[in-house]
């Protein structure tokens, strides 16, 4: 069996969620009997955030003693590394929680630490950081009490990275960090208080760290996924385990849409749900594609969407993607500004080694990048185009 690269990555998908199906048993199977070059798929796993479903899934099925050992060592690590790191991080959060409490602050838990539930075995999704979301009149007081605690923030150019005995945390004000790029409040709107009313406590010790109510939660996940252009496959497994968990009758699929709806995310709910049946067969009902004007999609949006499926990968693709979100020509070109040349403090973050007198030196090497950037993706884009041709 000859194996291309989108094997590769199409056996990634079949492994990347909790319940697999007859077929993806039967792919699995067959993969494992076709000589697969295993080390590169243990390199993507890893990459994609998916290397802890992979493992559960070769074990479950009876396949880690007939693989390269090098590579079942490999994933095996992975996996126990990634449970430790997990229950770690869960003990240090319900401690925060009460030190949080204590203080007369909220935090909200966002992307992976929000998502532990759902996947039951902390082995099976890393987290490689844990993101928290302060009301920003609380950010300062915050920030204070994690110094307070033992933590660190030691990079200047990240005033909001801190770091205790290998936790990494990250302080967010908003789902979109609107603080990082204002124009971002046109695609999400800044104003959270529901989405905080609705919050539940993470755990039953204390209310000082909170979870988003599922639906809000979902919304936020699909938000973030666009954010960081859907470029590791764990952002995409987490909406599938949502959805598999939350919409098991209509009243579920209903609810996603209010959610679309209030937060003003229809568009970005229907790319998530168009990734959720191409690469994990997922079929939400049509209906539920309709109310949210799946047929209002233009040919670009499609276009864009099915390069990603094809194994299109570009930073920049949310870009392209968001400016579909926006109206008015205004918004779209001040989107367009703040993104491609954002403040001193992001431009320090982009370019770290220009000192603050050589900031204005910053733009025409920004410039430059960008040039770069647009040839490289238009690049990959033809490439990819051509190839599914073939």
């Amino acid at each position: 069996m000859i194996l291309r690269w989108h094997d590769l990555i199409g056996f990634l998908w079949c492994v990347s969620k909790i319940q697999l199906r007859e077929k993806d048993r039967e792919l699995i199977l067959q993969f494992s009997q076709g000589g697969a070059p295993w080390e590169s798929v243990g390199a993507l796993a890893e990459m994609n955030g998916v290397s802890g479903l992979l493992y559960h899934h070769l074990k479950t099925l009876g396949l880690i003693s007939i693989l390269p050992e090098s590579f079942t060592r490999q994933i095996e690590n992975s996996y126990r590394k990634t449970k430790e790191s997990t229950l770690a991080i869960v003990a240090e959060a319900k401690a925060l929680s009460r030190i949080c409490e204590d203080a007369g602050i909220s935090v909200v838990a966002l992307q992976g630490l929000s998502l532990l539930s759902i996947y039951g075995d902390p082995g099976l999704r890393a987290l490689s950081d844990v993101d928290l979301m302060v009301k920003q009149g609380y950010k300062e007081s915050l920030k204070t009490l994690l110094l307070d605690s033992g933590y660190r923030a030691p990079l200047v150019a990240y005033p909001d990275l801190f770091f205790k005995d290998g936790i990494q945390l990250d302080i967010h004000t908003h789902v979109l960090n609107l603080d990082r790029i204002g124009a971002r409040s046109y695609l999400f709107p800044e104003d959270l208080t529901r989405m905080w009313e609705r919050a539940i406590p993470f755990s039953d010790q204390s209310d000082g760290l909170l979870l988003l109510d599922p639906y809000d939660n979902f919304i936020a996940l699909a938000a973030h996924a666009l954010k960081h252009s859907y470029s590791r496959l764990i952002w995409l497994a987490d909406l599938h385990e949502f959805l598999i968990k939350w919409t098991k009758n209509n009243n579920g699929w209903k609810k996603v849409i209010e959610r679309s709806r209030f937060w003003q995310q229809d568009k970005v709910v229907l790319y998530a749900l168009i990734f959720m049946e191409r690469i994990f067969g997922l079929r939400p009902p049509f209906w539920v594609k309709s109310e949210l004007d799946i047929q209002q999609l233009s040919t670009f949006e499609r276009h864009l969407l099915r390069l990603k499926v094809r194994g299109f990968s570009s930073n920049e693709l949310c870009i392209g993607l968001w400016l579909f979100n926006l109206k008015g020509a205004g918004k779209k070109m001040e989107f367009i500004k703040e993104t491609l040349f954002p403040k001193d403090e992001v431009m320090a973050q982009i370019f770290p080694s220009d000192s603050r007198r050589a900031r204005i030196s910053a733009y025409p090497k920004r410039i430059w990048q960008i040039l770069s950037l647009v040839m490289a993706n238009l690049h990959r884009a033809v490439t990819i185009s051509l190839r599914s041709r073939r």
